[in-house]
């Protein structure tokens, strides 16, 4: 059965996240896509980060939108994950696209806070279509705000509304109103009455995280489209 093997935050279960080494080893692996995180700096750049606080991958303190872009990249983000990776990076998003052209897509996830929703869907949307990836990515979010920012702007670009809970009918009417192309559960919410709702809707099934190879298999089996891992290797090919 085909389905998209994607590496969260790069290879993120054995280099450190959302650095240059995680997303050369998940290119490596030939995964088809890369799930990824961006936010905003002071100087308006794209950044590839998960937290809005500096510390826990990347050393330092204090909000990340506070930093330039130069100032995050002088930053150590690869020393906690292991001393082998002392002197890896933050990058930027440019970074990513240029490194991935061709190689593999990319589900970017908006982590902004609510009030740079706007200019990151303007930063965003002027990458993807700079690069001629806006429509080999999808652009996914918690927030259907920060989603609707991109919608507003720009029709084709390609929609993942991310969900956490068991409650759907919010989700499958967020997905309506966003024209989304694919919907972003927990693994452990899927079942075949799920995916069944998501074919009739004409919309893609892609779980996260799933790390254990046979719970992968059996959600390969009920017919998801794609299956987000830190350890994508695990994922067999197609």
């Amino acid at each position: 059965m085909s389905y998209l093997r994607i590496a969260h935050r790069g290879a993120a279960g054995t280099r450190p996240e959302l650095t240059r080494p995680a997303f050369e080893r998940a290119l490596e692996i030939g995964v088809d896509m890369i799930e990824l995180d961006v936010q905003l700096t002071r100087d308006g750049r794209l950044v590839v980060l998960h937290d809005r606080q500096l510390g826990r991958t990347v050393a330092g303190e204090g909000p990340v939108r506070e930093r330039t872009l130069a100032e995050l990249q002088a930053l150590d983000a690869g020393a906690w994950f292991d001393p082998r990776w002392a002197g890896a990076t933050v990058p930027s998003l440019d970074d990513v696209l240029a490194w991935t052209a061709g190689r593999a897509e990319l589900n970017v996830e908006i982590k902004s806070p609510p009030a740079d929703w706007g200019a990151t869907a303007e930063a965003l949307l002027t990458l993807l279509d700079a690069s001629g990836r806006l429509e080999r990515t999808i652009i996914s979010s918690f927030q259907m705000g920060a989603l609707a920012e991109v919608q507003a702007r720009s029709r084709a670009a390609r929609l993942g509304v991310l969900w956490q809970t068991s409650d759907f009918e919010p989700m499958w009417a967020e997905a309506q109103v966003l024209e989304a192309v694919s919907v972003h559960p927990l693994w452990s919410l899927v079942d075949d009455s799920f995916v069944d709702e998501a074919r009739r809707q004409g919309r893609q099934v892609i779980v996260w995280t799933v790390n254990d190879p046979d719970t992968m298999a059996d959600l390969v089996a009920l017919g998801v489209t794609g299956v987000i891992s830190d350890f994508p290797e695990r994922l067999p090919r197609r």
